[in-house]
């Protein structure tokens, strides 16, 4: 274009730069887009025949700690994502659910959580499903800020209601998010809720720290359920009333939480043995 080098202003910025959008440098265009990571997951054990009944979910350090005072005795199955064991199942004597504690010693990255619980589900096929998880308390958006020693448990429901709750429960209300695998299973079932009356409530007791982000990959480890516990410190009458609200949720009353420090002679003796299922048998 002329330029009129006698003008009082400069020209207009639109009439010098051009508007070709090739010319323009788009820093989209050029990130290399990241490859989809396969996701195989493989059940393992004796499960067809517990297929229908009601479903606990426990996962992460709450699971861990949970796992140790519910008497879930030996584990029948478990799950293996890329070849790495991530969950135990259990059919324990005293209730009629089956039991899965998921991610207690080796965690899922954000990729393969939805494809894990939805195998879980298809293969267990449960009419309903009650989870066990934690929130970091800090994090937590309240309208009054609460203290890890004074924050309730928290709970979402896809389906029904929690059978006479304890006054302590509180709503998991938004903004917050739930970020763990547990998402993926309550997002799971509120899809399939639409077409099937499957009912899902998510209980989670407060954690004094904020978790470190998922992992970008599956790593194996050695650690176990019966490792000593070096998470963060969750209250355990927290837990123990978990523990109450998830099986009354699943129309089974009186059921009691020993407690983290129970059954630790029969723990020391099975540790030693290992079993059939999935990397080595568990007893709890």
């Amino acid at each position: 274009m002329d330029i009129d080098p006698l003008a009082d202003t400069v020209p207009p910025r639109y009439a010098v730069e051009s508007d070709e959008e090739e010319d323009e440098y788009n820093p989209l265009s050029t990130s290399a887009s990241q490859p989809v990571k396969e996701v195989n997951v493989k059940l393992t054990g004796d499960i067809k025949q517990r297929r229908g009944r009601t479903l606990v979910v426990a996962t992460g350090h709450a699971a861990k700690i949970w796992a140790k005072g519910a008497n879930l005795g030996e584990q029948i199955g478990g799950a293996l994502v890329n070849g790495v064991q991530v969950a135990l199942i259990f059919s324990p004597s005293w209730t009629q659910a089956n039991i899965v504690v998921s991610e207690a010693t080796t965690r899922l990255p954000v990729w393969a959580m939805h494809t894990f619980a939805e195998a879980i589900i298809e293969a267990l096929g449960p009419s309903s499903v009650a989870l066990l998880d934690e929130y970091a308390a800090p994090a937590y958006i309240n309208a009054a800020p609460i203290s890890f020693y004074d924050a309730p448990i928290r709970y979402l429901c896809i389906k029904g209601s929690i059978p006479a709750p304890s006054p302590s429960f509180e709503a998991y209300a938004p903004p917050n998010l739930v970020q763990s695998t547990s998402a993926s299973f309550m997002s799971i079932l509120a899809v399939t809720s639409t077409k099937e009356s499957i009912a899902g409530t998510l209980f989670l007791v407060p954690a004094p720290h904020i978790p470190p982000p998922p992992p970008a990959d599956i790593t194996p480890t050695k650690s176990t359920l019966l490792d000593d516990d070096s998470g963060p410190a969750l209250s355990t009458e927290l837990i123990s009333e978990a523990h109450r609200a998830i099986f009354a949720t699943l129309g089974e009353d009186n059921k009691l939480w020993e407690g983290a420090g129970t059954g630790g002679r029969e723990r020391e003796r099975i540790a030693r043995r290992r079993g059939d299922v999935g990397d080595g048998g568990m007893y709890i």
